[in-house]
């Protein structure tokens, strides 16, 4: 019962792969930058309903996250930098890669273990706009 396929949900990911220089509306370098994402790849794994069961406890009391998401995929390249979707899909920039700021949720702490991986996600603030 490591990883029952019943229990597991399509969710999508992509991994910070650049910093994008942030121009203004003349062209001209601003001195700031945007993170860049790779292309959202889709996987499978278990999402917990919500933080505060025992199960989530792994990462300790003192971490601010939303929930939980479980596999025993150990390749995937999934990190703390990662953007998760899994109540929307993902946005594409014109370039094919994902629009960062379309996830739902950031990955807060990756917790290894001998057989799975957990990752601890934390909710993104959505704009009205989108």
């Amino acid at each position: 019962m490591r990883s029952l396929k019943r229990n597991q949900q399509r969710l999508y990911y992509a991994t910070y792969n650049n910093k994008i220089p942030i121009t203004d509306e003349n062209g001209d370098f601003t001195g700031d930058y945007e993170a860049g994402y790779s292309a959202p790849v889709s996987f499978y794994a278990n999402i917990s309903p919500a933080k505060g069961s025992s199960q989530e406890e792994v990462f300790g009391k003192a971490l601010d996250y939303s929930r939980t998401v479980v596999t025993c995929d150990m390749t995937l390249p999934i990190d703390e930098f990662s953007r998760i979707w899994i109540e929307s899909e993902p946005v594409l920039n014109a370039d094919g890669t994902a629009n960062g700021d379309s996830a739902d949720y950031s990955v807060v702490q990756v917790a290894r273990s001998l057989n799975s991986v957990a990752y601890a996600l934390k909710k993104l603030a959505k704009s009205a706009e989108g």
